[in-house]
This record gives C-alpha cells, structure tokens and sequence, in this order.
C-alpha cells in the first residue's frame, strides 16, 4: 500500500482499520532481523533498563536502518520517564504549544500541571489535560520556520541524554550527542501527519523515538509520499531508531488507540507500567526523582490512560561542530 492510502486506512475509525498486516515489534519474522547488541568492554546496565543482553533489537529489513528495541524499560523505568514527561519536561523554561498561557499565567515551573490539579470534574480535567501536545527540550525547535537557533537553546535534562547515550553505544553510535528532543503528547484519536525531519544540521546521525502510553500505529515509506510504507505496531516502551537511509523516510502515526483494541494474544500496555504500589521513589538506581503523592501518581496514571506520549530525540550539530551557523539575527 502506498503511504499516503495506508496513512488513510489505518487513521480511519469507520470502519476501523485491521491489524492484519501491521508488523509487531518482537516477532522474529520477516521484515524483522534480529540485531545484537554491542556490548563489547563497555557496561550493560543502565537505571531504568532491563539488563542490555537481555533486549530484544531487531532491524526491519525493507527499511534498511530502521531499528526497533522491544521495551527495554523496567516497570517502574515506564513510570519515571512518563513523570518526567508530564511533571518536568513542560515546565519553564522549555518551550511548550502552551507557551503564551504559560508567561501570562505561570511564568515558573509547569503551569499546565498546576492547572490540571485544580479541576475537580473528571471531564473537564481530561479536557484541559488534551491542551498539552509538546514541549521542546535542549534546541527549542522554531515551528514557524522549522529551524534550530543558538538564541533558542536551553541545557538538555542529563539524565535522559545519559539514557539516549546508552542507546546509541548498544547500537553502535558510541558519538551520538543529544541535544534537542521534541515530547509529543497523543490523545486517543489524534494522528501526526506524514513528514521528514531534515531540520538539523548532520543528518547522518541517529533519530530515536522512545513510547510510552498507549499504543500507535507508526507508518514509515520512502524519500517521497508516493512510495509503499510499512505499518509497525508500537507499545509503550518500545524504543524506534531511525540512521541511514530510512532517518529522511517519510514516517508519520495515523492511529493511537486504546490497548484494548489490540489482537487477541498481544501484552496490554497498562501492563508494561502498572505496578502494584504507585507511590513514593521509582526503583531507579542513581535517578533522583523526589516522592510523589498518591493523588499526584492517581494524576499520572489517568493522564496515561488516555494517551500516547513519544519522546523524539536528535543530535542537532555535526561532530566538531561548536554552533549553528545561523542565528535569529540572521533570519
């Protein structure tokens, strides 16, 4: 199916779309390659992360450079990188689609999480909550203009650019550096068109996608939209790379739906995250995450239920390369 027609078939909810020909990440059959990971003198554990050796990464073969790792996250991992993207990652002075709200209303820390907690009515919380689509984290990347700009650069959270490091040495790109990431935030029902990054300065270097939530259906074809695509099913945890020829694919997700949509036989994805006790730290090694309160981890928890939350990560500069070459001045 050409990409544009399969982007239309899977976003489709009457009638909705069959799962019959959507890859699913683990299973050891074609297009999928199963990829070894590279540990050779280097460490293989990392908080939050199931033991590297124990990962199951594969290849997909009709889209050379395209990886997936098969949620590689603990339970209680699941949880902490979904805190950090709804508590931290849309506070000040990250830049959210919320912005001018926040410097109007909130001009410290993370209005829409403030605001969240004040609503008392289930409806309407979940209807505020929907208003959160992104944040932007190191690079603050220019909508307008599709651009990165020195003058629009805020540090990286360093425990996630350690966690995307990890990544990138068990794949091989011992050189990656992060330094932007674009946090997406899916309600059920919403899709993201088709597209290519192409944004940043060294496209050679890898594009990982990290999901956690509810599951997506995530589409990638060729260098242009009149090409066959591919449907890959992705559940929270699951971690897509994308280097080489398919990092300037178009991609896109027609579908995130409710996991109980998902064929007869597949895990849940409220099981990769819930765990029996949601309170207090995260079993996460040397991560520092302060205590959360039951009403706060209740707030998270209905948060998740309702959507897909997608942390894109890239390098921005070339290797070498100290700044951008153009400014805000200089556009």
């Amino acid at each position: 199916m050409m990409f544009q027609s399969a982007f239309k078939y899977y976003k489709s909810r009457k009638p909705p779309p069959s799962f019959n020909d959507v890859l699913i990440v683990g299973d050891c059959n074609y297009p999928f390659k199963v990829v070894e990971p590279n540990l050779l003198n280097r460490p293989c554990v990392f908080p939050s992360l199931q033991p590297a050796q124990e990962w199951k990464m594969y290849e997909v073969t009709t889209h050379p450079g395209l990886f997936v790792i098969a949620n590689p996250f603990t339970m209680a991992g699941q949880r902490y990188w979904m805190a950090a993207s709804l508590l931290d990652y849309p506070a000040q002075p990250n830049t959210t689609n919320l912005a001018a709200k926040q410097i109007a209303s909130f001009p410290h820390g993370n209005f829409w999480w403030e605001k969240l907690q004040s609503f008392t009515e289930p409806m309407q919380r979940r209807k505020f909550a929907n208003t959160l689509r992104w944040s932007t984290l190191g690079y603050q990347y220019d909508w307008s203009n599709k651009i990165y700009t020195e003058t629009r650069k805020e540090s990286f959270p360093a425990g996630l650019a350690g966690l995307l490091r990890f990544f990138a040495t068990v794949l091989g790109y011992e050189r990656f550096s992060p330094e932007a990431a674009i946090v997406n935030y899916y309600p059920i029902g919403t899709t993201l068109a088709g597209h290519t990054d192409h944004s940043e300065d060294d496209l050679t270097a890898p594009l990982f996608s990290l999901s956690f939530g509810q599951p997506a259906v995530f589409l990638i074809g060729g260098t242009s939209r009149d090409e066959p695509a591919d449907a890959i099913l992705l559940r929270s945890g699951d971690v897509l790379v994308m280097t080489g020829a398919s990092r300037q694919c178009y991609h896109a997700v027609p579908r995130v739906f409710y996991d109980t949509e998902l064929p007869e036989g597949l895990e849940k994805c409220i099981d990769r995250w819930q765990p029996s006790n949601q309170s207090g730290n995260l079993d996460c090694s040397s991560m520092q995450m302060e205590n959360r309160s039951e009403a706060e981890w209740s707030l998270i928890d209905e948060c998740i239920q309702h959507r897909r939350i997608n942390i894109n990560v890239r390098q921005v500069l070339k290797e070498k390369q100290l700044t951008l070459k153009c400014s805000d001045t200089e556009n």
